[in-house]
């Protein structure tokens, strides 16, 4: 019975050294963060700037556009974007990048002009602005496909790409019109 208890108190006391140990040095039982290369997180952080602006420019369409399929448009922009500008913050959060909560200033600027535009002249000025800034997205996303470092980066520009394409095809359908 000695030996019994001898040997749960010497394995009582290596469990309570081992637990002291380990709470001593959190930080080595954390994983390193994974983290993207500067210029990916350059990347990250203007497309996010970028995805807000085109959420607000396109809630001002919602609010402001005359014809119906330009708003239905407008309407799934705000949905698209706002889903692909959660799953980006995420990214953000999960590879350790801050992110402003500042719109884009081209964006802004946009934004602003389209305010002081009503009616048709409206429609036609929010589409102009959409087909602009979806042409610049898409080069900047195809780019960085190519020269994404990270892969949980490249999966995600690459799950986007066909969806700002095909605002962009949609968009320059409506506009010709």
């Amino acid at each position: 019975m000695k030996t019994t208890d001898r040997s749960r108190k010497t394995l009582t006391g290596l469990a309570l050294a081992l637990f002291a140990a380990a709470m001593a040095l959190p930080e080595a039982q954390a994983l390193p963060k994974d983290t993207l290369n500067p210029v990916d997180v350059q990347f990250v952080k203007h497309e996010a700037a970028a995805g807000m602006g085109v959420v607000k420019i396109a809630e001002l369409g919602v609010m402001k556009v005359q014809n119906a399929d330009v708003k239905a448009f407008a309407e799934k922009l705000v949905a698209d974007h706002t889903g692909a500008n959660a799953e980006l913050k995420q990214l953000a959060v999960d590879k350790g990048i801050d992110l402003s909560a500042v719109v884009d200033p081209a964006d802004a600027k946009t934004f602003q002009d389209l305010e002081k535009v009503s009616g048709a002249a409206f429609d036609k000025a929010f589409l102009a602005a959409v087909v602009s800034a979806h042409k610049a997205c898409v080069d900047h996303f195809e780019a960085e496909s190519k020269d994404a470092k990270n892969s949980d980066l490249k999966l995600w520009v690459d799950k986007m790409t066909p969806t700002l394409k095909s605002h962009l095809a949609r968009a320059e359908e409506l506009h010709s019109r």
